[in-house]
């Protein structure tokens, strides 16, 4: 993630959903994401355009690029 943003997201298991929503000790969640939870592709770039017919699921599907 660290060339997308500074920040890195974390990515709760459904076990820990409600320890983590009642704030039961939040770092203990601070972890690296598995190798295979994360996957990025080229998208359109009207994905960053909201308006008419930006609810179209062709807008996530990988695009080619040059």
């Amino acid at each position: 993630m660290r060339r997308f943003h500074d920040r890195m997201p974390i990515i709760l298991d459904w076990r820990d959903a409600g320890a983590w929503l009642l704030g039961e000790s939040p770092g203990a969640f601070l972890r690296p994401a598995p190798d295979d939870a994360l996957r990025e592709w080229v998208v359109s770039t009207r994905v960053n355009k909201a308006g008419a017919g930006d609810d179209v699921p062709a807008l996530i599907e990988p695009i080619e690029h040059a």
